[in-house]
């Protein structure tokens, strides 16, 4: 059995506060055997579910488990039809359906390393958990509780995309209208629904700037929309204002979090900057544009990518929304 040494105790510590931060609480927790779990509950009006948070000191995986009620059997054969569908939609998180108890789970789970849990990837895990199970187990219990077939149900759900704004709460999920700030006199949308948009701002052309886009799957809603808040307040600042003329004249302009923020804990990421236009894919699903001529002629706009995700730089990704 694997002993459980401090270092592992600080790393279960630094994931439930984690879950505490994003309002969950943890009614139970125990190491058995040589495994550190600990159990919440989340309660939406329509559903519940259990979490399970665990991290198994001897691979070095913090793993989370949500954990819904049993399914009736003569349902089955169509939930794994539409659990399939959804999980098409899925990268780092997956549903399955226990055999045996016929309960639905999402998995999903990050690698430690170096003994350090990097806290705010798993909240980003954990509050993604959250999202996705807010967006597909409607369509769960839409399968339970009609007689709709799993295709009508996927046809009706790309037929429509939720737009939230970032800042929303992940502990009632209420939408909130989004509001400009002093220190952001901008909106950021992201989307919450699958196929989804690129995270976008609106409102960057009227400050002298270009519109920033960012790739959904690249960290998430929330930090995506970080991000181009760092963005901005980068190259609002006159000294860096060479660097946003080189990237309107076509040069791709390369920034790590240092640059943009001083609190960072961790080996940055390479962000590139690169002018993009209104035939690019990714721009006509960000501003709904049926026609790149109705954009205001005074807009332009910045693609924002992680260094190495050229996937994220060809028009085919974009089509028909990101999956």
């Amino acid at each position: 059995m694997q002993n459980i040494s401090s270092k592992d105790k600080k790393i279960f510590k630094d994931m439930k506060q984690c879950a505490q931060d994003l309002g969950l609480k943890i009614t139970d927790d125990q190491s058995d055997p040589g495994i550190l779990t600990g159990v919440s509950t989340f309660e939406y009006h329509s559903y519940s579910m259990g979490i399970i948070l665990s991290y198994d000191p001897s691979i070095k995986v913090t793993e989370v488990m949500m954990q819904y009620a049993e399914l009736p059997a003569e349902k089955l054969p169509a939930l794994y039809e539409l659990i399939n569908h959804i999980n098409n939609h899925l990268k780092f998180n997956h549903f399955v359906i226990n055999s045996k108890s016929r309960i639905l789970m999402l998995l999903s789970g990050i690698y430690v390393t170096n003994n350090f849990l990097d806290k705010e990837e798993f909240k980003m895990l954990l509050g993604q958990d959250l999202g996705i199970s807010h967006t597909f187990m409607p369509l769960v219990l839409k399968l339970i509780f009609t007689d709709k077939t799993p295709k009508s149900i996927m046809d009706e759900f790309y037929a429509t995309k939720e737009i939230l704004p970032l800042n929303f709460s992940t502990s009632d999920w209420k939408q909130e209208t989004p509001k400009m700030a002093e220190d952001q006199p901008f909106i950021l949308h992201g989307c919450s629904d699958k196929p989804v948009i690129p995270t976008h701002s609106h409102g960057m052309t009227k400050l002298g700037l270009p519109e920033f886009l960012i790739n959904h799957q690249a960290f998430g809603v929330q930090q995506n929309g970080d991000l181009i808040g760092h963005s901005y307040k980068y190259f609002k600042k006159p000294e860096n204002a060479d660097k946003l003329d080189a990237i309107k004249n076509g040069e791709t302009v390369r920034l790590k979090d240092e640059d943009l923020s001083a609190n960072v804990k961790y080996p940055p990421f390479v962000y590139c900057y690169r002018r993009v236009y209104p035939e690019f894919e990714m721009v006509k699903q960000a501003y709904d544009l049926n026609d790149p001529a109705d954009v205001d002629p005074k807009a332009w706009f910045v693609q924002i990518y992680v260094e190495g995700d050229d996937f994220a730089l060809t028009d085919d990704y974009y089509k028909y929304g990101i999956k």
